[in-house]
């Protein structure tokens, strides 16, 4: 039975949701379930009848989150879990309450009745439902409920369809809505109309690479969720749905796929938590019978995916054979994300790279941007999100300091009119990738600067099984700059520096530059989950330069000590030493190691030439040469 399988391999979820719904019938409530989008661990106690517009502190995200109603599945679930009426009692007075005190016409309730609050209501109704419909406390209230459920689709019918919900997922969220609701309650006309939306609103929200246009993995999979809804929904209830929109929801979830860090979780990019998104890999194999989700996500389907599939679905996933993707590296061309990975294990190492689009209220200023897990442990984190509320806290984390980035004469290249628009923005460039077996490059550049007359472009080079990762910053100028690049690490790794070198926590780091440099450690703060935030350490490295000016800072987490420096670099066709604008190159010599890596920042063969750097000779604007395995001529070319 459906019961016997949630208690035998989702017990902590199970307890979990029967610790929610106990609360909710104690009239306690709090935001601090997993999938929660804006977490509030602070309960708040009703003594006597729930005020639903109640609006604690000055963030109205809690009215917001309230009044989805989430805890009516709670109470669902509890119900069907342990068979005590307790439960869908409450739901039935909660219910009737909410109905007769938030009305859509009530000036005061338009918190409430905010579409993106309709739509996820409506869906909770619908869910709700398919747990409670037969217990003797929701027949009482049947009638009552049903007409809410018109009005919430009326609602929802006038309201949902314009501009802004085309491009947001505002939009997917009230008409999901609507659909699961047009299913269940077998209103074709309902139905109908809310796929249409959907549709259209997946071809125009969602990349061609899969990504959902805010760029933030978060509400990514939120939206992600819901579509797997739909074709849950769809296969379940009989309704047909077009080839290319599973294919297009299927990318997403390859997406949520390629993103995921070795512990489990979605990146911290854009509006997002630190979650394990394993689940919405498990949803996404029962619906498309996927091998790769599945093998990342685990053997036995996740607790809300097994409520909503039931016994057949069940079987279905039992039946998927598990099976690991081959690739490890991805590129997102249209969304400018980019992923690599030592491998598929937990304590395995892995790289993010953004350069794309801003993407909405929900992204932030993070062009450039790099994260990076070391042997499955954050090393180079995102600061994540910590509130919505105007202020120097939205700020301070949805800023270019906050993340691992440059900035030029200290300025901020996406000055925020408030917590969702910028006053202006920046196009990325000359974004692109490269991988081979034990390498793999990023590169992208923004315009952000261009008024200033900078030009601001990065390269990234991880050589994976020499443990080094180099990061060269280029700065085309013609006039006087002051540049800063910035660092953040996980709370637990320590910071020192030693003149040009830095030994952060187990990865010594080594900067530099044609130019003199300065080195600090700053205080930083890092967000995990929506209200909290934590103390941690960032590298800040400045320079000055007029000019084209480029900035190196090589990381290796070998465990032996290695000299890092720059070398000369010669033409081997006109016999000259190029200049550091053209063209520069790194050694980085240890026990382990004998590497050089030469970037090219111009072009320099006319009218035909190879390079000479550390003894090592070859062509291209990024090429490494690993002179332990022998290798001197030609190299490893990433870029051309």
């Amino acid at each position: 039975m459906l019961r016997d399988y949630i208690l035998q391999y989702c017990r902590e979820d199970a307890e979990s949701t029967i610790k929610a719904a106990d609360d909710a019938v104690n009239k306690i409530f709090a935001f601090n379930q997993k999938w929660d989008l804006e977490r509030s661990e602070t309960p708040i106690v009703f003594a006597d009848k729930i005020d639903f517009l109640h609006q604690p502190g000055g963030d109205p995200e809690w009215v917001y989150a309230f009044n989805r109603l989430r805890h009516f599945v709670y109470l669902g679930q509890a119900y069907y879990l342990t068979g005590d009426e307790k439960y869908a009692s409450a739901f039935a007075e909660q219910c009737v309450s909410w109905i007769e005190s938030v009305r859509p016409d009530d000036v005061n309730a338009r918190n409430a009745w905010r579409t993106i609050e309709a739509g996820i209501r409506l869906d909770t109704f619908v869910k709700s439902y398919r747990l409670l419909k037969d217990s003797p406390s929701f027949l009482t209230i049947k009638d009552k409920f049903m007409c809410s459920v018109e009005e919430h689709a009326a609602f929802i019918l006038a309201n949902s369809w314009n501009s802004y919900h085309l491009m947001s997922n505002w939009g997917i969220l009230s008409n999901h809505g609507l659909y699961t609701a047009g299913c269940v309650f077998s209103r074709t006309d309902w139905q109908q109309e809310a796929l249409r939306r959907l549709s259209l609103e997946l071809q125009n929200e969602v990349y061609d690479d899969g990504m959902q246009w805010e760029q933030s993995p978060m509400y990514h999979n939120e939206v992600l969720r819901e579509y797997l809804d739909v074709i849950l929904f769809s296969d379940m209830y009989g309704y047909e749905l077009e080839p290319w929109f599973r294919k297009r929801v299927y990318k997403m979830a390859r997406v949520a796929l390629c993103w995921m860090k070795p512990d489990g979780s979605e990146p911290m990019m854009g509006d997002s938590d630190d979650i394990d998104e394993r689940e919405i890999l498990a949803y996404g194999a029962l619906v498309f019978s996927d091998g790769y989700l599945k093998a990342l996500s685990g053997d036995n389907l996740d607790y809300q995916s097994a409520f909503l599939a039931g016994e057949d679905g069940i079987k279905r996933y039992e039946a998927i054979k598990p099976e690991l993707p081959e690739e490890l590296d991805f590129f997102l061309p249209e969304s400018g994300n980019g992923f690599a990975r030592t491998g598929w294990g937990k304590g395995d190492s892995y790289l993010r790279f953004h350069c794309g689009t801003l993407g909405a209220g929900h992204g932030h200023a993070d062009q450039t941007h790099l994260s990076f897990v070391l042997n499955g442990k954050d090393y180079l984190v995102d600061a994540g999100r910590y509130t919505y509320v105007s202020g120097e806290g939205r700020k301070s984390f949805k800023d270019q300091r906050a993340h691992n980035t440059v900035l030029v004469d200290s300025t901020e290249c996406y000055p925020e009119k408030d917590s969702w628009e910028c006053l202006s923005l920046s196009r990325a460039v000359n974004v692109r990738a490269a991988f081979r077996k034990e390498a793999a490059a990023f590169e992208g550049g923004h315009l952000g600067y261009i008024k200033k007359g900078v030009f601001v472009n990065r390269r990234i080079l991880w050589l994976k099984s020499n443990e080094v990762l180099a990061v060269i910053d280029e700065f085309f100028a013609s006039g006087l700059h002051d540049y800063e690049a910035l660092f953040h690490f996980s709370e637990d790794v320590d910071v020192t520096i030693d003149g040009n070198r830095v030994k952060a926590g187990n990865g010594r780091i080594t900067v530099l530059s044609a130019v003199p440099l300065s080195l600090s450690v700053i205080p930083s703060e890092i967000s995990r989950h929506y209200n909290e935030r934590t103390a941690n350490k960032a590298l800040s490295v400045k320079l000055s330069a007029t000019g084209p000016v480029s900035l190196w800072t090589v990381f290796d987490f070998s465990s032996s000590e290695s000299s890092v420096s720059f070398e000369d670099v010669k033409s081997n066709f006109k016999g000259i030493t190029f200049s550091p604008e053209t063209i520069e190159a790194v050694s980085v010599r240890s026990d382990k190691n004998d590497l050089v890596i030469v970037s090219a920042h111009t072009e320099y063969a006319s009218p035909t030439d190879t390079f000479c750097a550390g003894g090592c000779t070859g062509f291209g604007s990024l090429t490494y040469f690993d002179k332990k395995k022998g290798c001197t001529e030609i190299g490893t070319r990433l870029f051309s």
